[in-house]
């Protein structure tokens, strides 16, 4: 059938499908293989073969035919706990385009005395990626790339963005991902050789976890693009105070004396970019802006005074707004609910958790997102992560107006007093949802109460444990729209705190090399069971067995598809407490995220997003500088 369809409207399909979908259509004829080269190579990601051998990647690639159709470039890792320069050597430069460096390259491999007889000293396994992308990108045609991403959490090359901005300055979409606590590229300075001036027609930016030192490149791109600018993803570190001392910035005030003032690394960053610094009359003006994601940006100048203002951007516009861990969110949110311009937002996130947060001051933040929620109408995704420890019930009233909602997630968190493990200083998840007893009757005899069977989600993601979420759940039995169920444990409690999903008292001892103990491991099938151990992952709680059971029973949610368990806010990183459940004809089947599969694949295409929202913890764990060790 689609063999007798206009090349047009096959190259139209084929933009709707992605990843394996595009590349199994390309390969059932030769008319379709040669229609979807297009799209099929429109966009390249290149994948390390791990997080440790960042450096190994392919010198030659694809064949050059295939690259003539790329448009968008991505360098990217799912989670790497560090850069590349932390574990790197020292040495001579080398060719390494077809060579991965090794120790005997290096000081520390070879015995010939310090100098510089062998030629200039670099750190190998940088030089090795530096060489190979740079081979990689001169293969493209001046001017071919319209996207390009360093997201493999190390230093970005200066002179890759040299070659970029030489030969694809007309670029309109850059996305970073960095390690801000990786000072080796200049470990003495701390200074940046970035240039960013060069790229004039930036459309979409984003950028996480840079060093403070790279704040000044930010906000000069940011300024240079604001008319046309239409998307800006901005995701800062929580530092230590060690850190924080040495990203602190010194602010000089505009009134001509010698008054100078410490001021965050990151509240000069948001004075530069939406002008709320002392000396700024006006404010930055984003006219196109369609979606803004910021992390740790101050919203307000608390030196000044000045506020971020919705009238930096042009309200009507914005479909996306992600707001986490911003210091005075609460006044941006207050301006944007008495406003009188309409908004038209698609998609809300938020995330606000301070351990040190008074009880009254939670509810008080909480009732601010409420009424923001009943400002406006038309919210298709809505992601929500507080710590607020009241109940979810009467939070979910105000969700009213927001009829079209397909993904929702609502997470709390509380304090727990013990502080001895850093995970637990961090919080906890509240496993209830902060309902009592009859509240959860109520809802489980009455599934018209709960105010979700207003809504018609496609997915749902929550932090509670499974034996509470059977009552919860009861208004998607009669519908026919639940697809999957986010079910987190939020990674950085694993260790603190009994396991939701697995039996770990059931896990091989590798010591004494003793089997996993089956006997308390029960399922639909036999199957079940076989797909349990294989890899070693952990046999299932019995509370969340039989949870399973009766959600993928003909009694149950006859529409959901999977759920998937764990902490998935930083791609691999929880990856050994991750799992997905996936519906079959006469039961289920547990799939652990190390095996990966198909349906692994399948559902991270189509709610990758929505399983990653809300992270508790920095993109890039902070180590010390004595060594790796990783604190928070």
């Amino acid at each position: 059938m689609l063999m007798l369809l206009p090349p047009e409207i096959v190259e139209n399909i084929c933009e709707k499908l992605h990843g394996t979908d595009l590349k199994a259509l390309s390969q059932t004829s030769k008319y379709l293989h040669q229609t979807t080269h297009r799209p099929l190579w429109r966009s390249l990601t290149i994948f390390p073969p791990s997080s440790t051998n960042r450096h190994s990647i392919s010198s030659s690639g694809p064949p050059q035919q295939c690259l003539q159709a790329t448009r968008a470039l991505h360098f990217h890792i799912d989670d790497a706990k560090h850069c590349v320069h932390a574990h790197d050597w020292l040495g001579y430069m080398g060719n390494w385009l077809d060579k991965d460096p090794q120790l005997h390259d290096t000081w520390e491999g070879r015995s010939d005395s310090f100098g510089l007889e062998g030629g200039r000293i670099v750190r190998v396994k940088y030089e090795c990626l530096v060489q190979r992308a740079l081979a990689l990108l001169r293969r493209f045609d001046d001017g071919q790339l319209e996207t390009f991403s360093w997201n493999y959490m190390t230093c970005i090359p200066s002179e890759v963005l040299q070659h970029l901005s030489l030969k694809h300055s007309s670029i309109q979409a850059l996305n970073f991902t960095t390690d801000p606590f990786c000072s080796s590229f200049n470990r003495w300075s701390r200074n940046t050789d970035m240039n960013l001036s060069a790229f004039r027609n930036i459309r979409r930016f984003s950028w996480k976890a840079p060093m403070g030192c790279h704040f000044g490149n930010i906000a000069t791109l940011v300024q240079m693009n604001s008319n046309h600018l239409e998307e800006l993803g901005l995701d800062l570190q929580c530092w230590s105070q060690q850190w924080e001392n040495r990203e602190i910035r010194i602010v000089r005030q505009g009134d001509g004396d010698e008054k100078w003032n410490n001021v965050p690394a990151s509240m000069m960053l948001a004075r530069q970019i939406f002008g709320v610094g002392p000396d700024t009359d006006t404010d930055t003006s984003f006219p196109k802006m369609r979606s803004l994601k910021l992390t740790r940006v101050p919203l307000k100048d608390e030196i000044t005074g000045k506020a971020v203002s919705p009238a930096c951007t042009n309200v009507s516009n914005l479909t996306s707004l992600t707001l986490n861990m911003c210091p005075c969110w609460t006044t941006l949110l207050t301006t944007l609910t008495q406003s009188q311009k309409p908004l038209n937002l698609k998609s809300f996130e938020i995330l606000d958790f301070y351990l040190q947060t008074p009880q009254e001051t939670a509810i008080g933040k909480t009732t601010i997102i409420k009424n923001f929620l009943d400002s406006f109408t038309g919210l298709e995704e809505l992601f929500i992560s507080y710590c607020d420890p009241t109940s979810v019930l009467k939070f979910w009233e105000h969700l009213a107006r927001h009829t079209g909602l397909k993904s929702f997630v609502h997470h709390q968190r509380v304090t727990d007093r013990d502080d001895e493990m850093v995970g637990v200083r961090m919080g906890s998840d509240l496993m209830g949802l902060g309902m009592d007893e009859n509240e959860l009757g109520g809802i489980g005899e009455d599934p018209g109460m709960n105010p979700l069977s207003r809504l018609d989600l496609q997915f749902f993601g929550l932090t509670c444990a499974p034996k509470y979420l059977k009552d919860v759940l009861l208004p998607f039995v009669t519908k026919r729209s639940l697809r999957v169920l986010h079910i987190r444990q939020t990674g950085v409690n694993i260790d603190c705190t009994p396991s939701w999903i697995f039996d770990k008292s059931h896990v091989t001892d590798v010591e004494s090399n003793q089997p996993l103990a089956r006997t308390d491991v029960t399922a639909p099938n036999e199957d079940v069971n076989e797909d349990v151990f294989k890899g070693q992952t952990p046999p299932l709680q019995q509370s969340f067995r039989i949870f399973a059971d009766w959600i993928f029973s003909l009694e149950g949610i006859n529409s959901l598809e999977y759920i998937v368990a764990g902490d998935l806010s930083h791609g691999d990183r929880y990856a050994e407490n991750n799992v997905l459940v996936c519906r079959e004809e006469n039961g289920y089947r547990v799939v652990g995220q190390r095996d990966g599969g198909g349906e692994w694949r399948d559902v991270r295409r189509r709610f990758g997003r929505a399983l990653g929202v809300c992270p508790v913890e920095n993109v890039i764990p902070e180590y010390s500088s004595s060594g790796l060790e990783h604190v928070f």
